[in-house]
């Protein structure tokens, strides 16, 4: 979802408030299926181990009043089902996506909790909701959701001069949690995580209960500074729960946890866990992954991508990146990948859709040198076919890694894929070829374009020039003067353009900027072809 925002205002700057704000067009999606409390789905085994079992399951209640609707049965509503259906802001949303996550932080502060059997996109790990599984994948893209949706609030003044309104059952869940953070950091350090996981849990379960069937209708006003104020909080308390997470041995994140439960009670409601115990599972690709997509600091980010390379993560004989180190040691109930041979499927091998993520990472953290230096390696046209034993032009689900025990099976590519693996190399084609945001406004708020290409002079024809279509239809040609890469302070990057319209008609332009009005007929699709010269 995030990545959806970026990528549409890297198009559309000049949008932001009227996609965050101004559009009251987003519904929320009305599923049949409810997650139960911690009362019900806390279970105590016949060997006495203490489960999470049965998390969902359908609500008689909510089936009927569904099945009464004659139009758009999956859309929530007001008066808590039976009046209209809900429309809001996309700021609302992003709020309630913030402020259920931030309940759902596990009772050391660290991961978020797979509480509704889902374990996360390692979806093979399919056991580790059962054992209180948690993961640091979540709590990183909830500091990025965080630090988002205070930038874009802050980046445009028209957001401060009025409060932002949310529905009432939002607004009371935000201004408890509000007030939990405020006991949090004045709370003992050995204890006050727990106490917030039960306390913010119990608000989560409050507000589950209230909003089951729908919302109320009714509203209420949170002014900037107290959002931001718990804004600040929250990202204060995941940022010391992310650092918790980090493995001083390996200097790489630990992804995924068991909580096991040491200590509880039984009550007449069910039983109540009064005690965890965290352990981490062997390390995944995955956790570096999102750890690299919020670090701000290239020089932190070129450490963890070191760290990785020097770790088990990294398949030396195939100079790629597999999903998770050896998971020998981890119980078999943490789900199907244990029961796979390693190298093959989603234990050890190489993972495409999560290598081409990690990859990615490492362009927007502006290791462009490092990004290079596996590009060839990893991506899949340049593989030698014989060994991918595939078209190189087919992406895989996986390749076998060298801890195969075949060796004449390492490095070929096993179930064609054109899902996940396939939108990452898009997305990395795009920044490649353009640079991060091409579009952009000036001091002034005009539209402006500035093509900041990351290509590798491998990557240009032996005439110097790299030519692609961008917004899927504009010719782009880049010109280079000489044989250089595209990034580096001895790179090539473009000084001027010549523009050709359907007409034919030529505007040349001496600035390694499209101005006003120039950039919106590229946009609009006026301009057929650009001819961009590098030096």
């Amino acid at each position: 979802n995030l990545d959806l925002i970026e990528n549409y205002l890297s198009l559309y700057p000049e949008k932001l408030k009227e996609l965050l704000i101004d559009k009251k067009i987003f519904t929320f999606f009305d599923n049949l299926e409810v997650v139960h409390p911690r009362s019900q789905k806390y279970v105590l085994t016949d060997e006495g181990s203490m489960r999470q079992y049965h998390s969902i399951g359908r609500d008689i209640e909510k089936e009927a009043l569904v099945a009464s609707r004659t139009s758009n049965k999956d859309k929530a509503r007001f008066n808590f089902g039976k009046g209209e259906i809900i429309y809001v802001n996309l700021l609302t949303k992003l709020i309630c996506l913030f402020i259920n996550k931030l309940a759902s932080l596990d009772s050391f502060g660290v991961g978020i909790e797979m509480e509704a059997n889902k374990p996360n996109w390692f979806d093979s790990l399919n056991g580790l909701p059962a054992l209180f599984g948690s993961s640091i994948n979540e709590t990183f893209e909830l500091k990025r959701l965080i630090l988002l949706i205070e930038e874009t609030l802050k980046s445009s003044g028209a957001f401060r001069r009025s409060d932002i309104i949310l529905p009432v059952e939002i607004y009371d869940f935000l201004k408890i949690l509000g007030k939990l953070l405020k006991e949090y950091f004045v709370l003992d350090e050995n204890t006050r995580d727990f106490i917030f996981w039960d306390k913010a849990y119990s608000a989560k379960e409050n507000y589950r209960k209230i909003t089951k069937l729908g919302y109320s209708g009714k509203e209420a006003g949170i002014d900037l500074t107290g959002l931001f104020s718990i804004l600040d909080a929250a990202e204060r308390k995941v940022s010391l729960g992310i650092k918790r997470a980090l493995d001083k041995k390996t200097n790489l994140y630990h992804t995924y946890f068991i909580n096991e439960v040491i200590d509880y009670e039984k009550t007449d409601s069910g039983i109540k866990v009064r005690k965890f115990r965290q352990v981490p599972l062997p390390l995944f690709l995955e956790g570096q992954m999102h750890a690299l997509r919020i670090e701000r600091k290239r020089e932190n980010a070129a450490a963890l991508y070191k760290a990785t390379r020097a770790s088990l993560l990294y398949d030396k004989k195939l100079k790629m990146y597999k999903v998770c180190a050896s998971l020998k040691d981890a119980p078999v109930e943490i789900g199907r990948c244990r029961i796979f041979s390693p190298g093959w499927l989603e234990n050890e091998s190489i993972w495409l859709h999560m290598e081409y993520k990690f990859l990615f990472e490492l362009l927007r953290s502006g290791l462009y040198d490092e990004f290079y230096r596996d590009f060839f390696n990893c991506f899949i046209p340049f593989l030698n076919p014989t060994q991918y034993g595939r078209s190189i032009l087919e992406n895989s689900s996986f390749l076998v890694s060298s801890v195969f025990p075949d060796d004449n099976l390492h490095g070929t590519g096993f179930v064609a894929r054109l899902s996940g693996s396939t939108a990452e190399f898009v997305s990395i084609w795009r920044i490649i070829n353009t640079g991060f945001n091409p579009f952009r406004l000036d001091h002034e708020g005009n539209l402006v374009l500035r093509f900041e290409p990351i290509l590798h002079k491998d990557l240009f024809t032996k005439e110097k020039t790299y030519s692609f279509k961008f917004l899927n239809k504009i010719v782009i040609t880049y010109h280079a003067s000489k044989s250089a890469n595209t990034f580096g302070s001895k790179g090539n990057s473009v000084k001027m353009y010549i523009l050709k319209d359907k007409k034919g008609e030529i505007v040349n332009i001496n600035s390694n900027i499209i101005p006003h009005p120039y950039a919106e007929k590229v946009r609009s699709g006026i301009i057929a072809k650009i001819d961009a010269y590098l030096a």
